[in-house]
């Protein structure tokens, strides 16, 4: 009864914590517009192998591998929204998220030569849709780029999304695949 509570009261908040993050980000933003413009594409598109975990499993999501075709776009040198489509054995997924660029690796790379290692966090929403019905949640995750050239990249990410909505409590997804960039 408390977790349905504190599940409720989340959701309720959530539009104004996506806002506040929304500004936060489009605050810093700002703050890096005075630096130099670097010369990555803007658009990428990319297609992974994935496994979901899902959690305190009652309804029918159940551990599954799949594959999921993404594409992006770059706001900023450090920002990005992307859609993401997940087809899983009786589960398909979609998400809409940020990707914000971990400001340190820059400094990381040049002091330790790794230019190719390019990490991330991730924000955003994830639904599934199933035989059951749907869940829909926020998504919070992690992951990074090991720059091949500069049009293809590997990708790697591990992240979490919360189901708030169908029989599960959460769904981790780890994933692998390749990012051709234009």
């Amino acid at each position: 009864m408390i977790m349905l509570n504190l599940i409720s009261k989340f959701k309720q908040r959530l539009p104004r914590l996506f806002a506040v993050l929304l500004f936060l980000l489009c605050a810093q933003n700002n703050a890096w517009a005075q630096e130099e413009v670097s010369e990555l594409p803007s658009f990428y598109i990319g297609a992974s192998g994935a496994m979901t975990l899902p959690q305190a499993s009652s309804g029918n999501m159940r551990t599954i591998a799949g594959a999921s075709l993404r594409s992006g776009l770059y706001c900023s040198d450090f920002i990005a929204v992307e859609c993401e489509a997940a087809s899983m054995e009786n589960m398909a997924g979609f998400t809409l998220q940020g990707l914000w660029h971990w400001q340190g690796a820059e400094l990381y790379n040049r002091l330790f030569g790794y230019s190719s290692f390019d990490p991330f966090f991730t924000l955003g929403a994830r639904g599934w849709l199933g035989s059951d019905g749907g869940q829909v949640g926020p998504k919070i995750g992690t992951g990074t780029f090991w720059h091949l050239t500069e049009e293809w990249s590997l990708r790697a990410d591990a992240d979490v999304a919360l189901c708030l909505d169908g029989g599960e409590w959460a769904a981790f997804t780890l994933s692998v695949g390749f990012q051709r960039f234009f």
